[in-house]
């Protein structure tokens, strides 16, 4: 089943908090965790009680989706969606495992002839994008193609 406008609007506008807050919170030294903060949410008084705060709180809400979806029998069966979720997942796992690297850690290499981490980021965005772009072009001729001989059938049928 393809997503809705409104399943989407609720998507982008997950991930636009979450990189906004993880942009505007990655200034953040591991000294400051141990702050006072005076959100409620921040249950110990603390930066670091209302980071942990907002991670089981995620928690929390992603357990109750998925009671809903189960209770309605809406789990993610179809394979669609279960392949854009795992992407997504894993993409989550990349970038996190970005945070705490300096600029120059982006240049390191596990061996002489590997891929540092830049390049390693930077082909997966290329073979991404050229991998879905390559589709959906591919999609779209052979829709082009179809609604072309549609369009031909009536043709073909008068000059009979």
């Amino acid at each position: 089943m393809a997503q809705t406008d409104e399943v989407m609007t609720l998507i982008r506008a997950l991930n636009d908090r979450v990189v906004d807050s993880l942009e505007q919170l990655s200034t953040l030294t591991d000294a400051d965790l141990d702050a006072p903060c005076g959100h409620p949410c921040a249950t110990a008084g603390t930066v670091r009680s209302l980071l942990t705060h907002n991670i089981d709180h995620e928690r929390m809400h992603v357990g109750q989706v998925y009671n809903i979806r189960y209770e309605a029998k809406m789990m993610q069966n179809g394979q669609v969606a279960r392949l854009l979720a795992e992407w997504l997942r894993d993409r989550a796992v990349l970038i996190s495992a970005l945070y705490g690297l300096s600029d120059e850690d982006l240049d390191r290499t596990h061996a002489d002839g590997e891929y540092s981490i830049r390049e390693a980021v930077e082909h997966v965005l290329y073979w991404e994008k050229d991998s879905v772009d390559g589709l959906l072009a591919e999609r779209a001729a052979a829709a082009g193609v179809a609604a072309a001989a549609a369009d031909a059938t009536p043709i073909a049928e008068a000059v009979r």
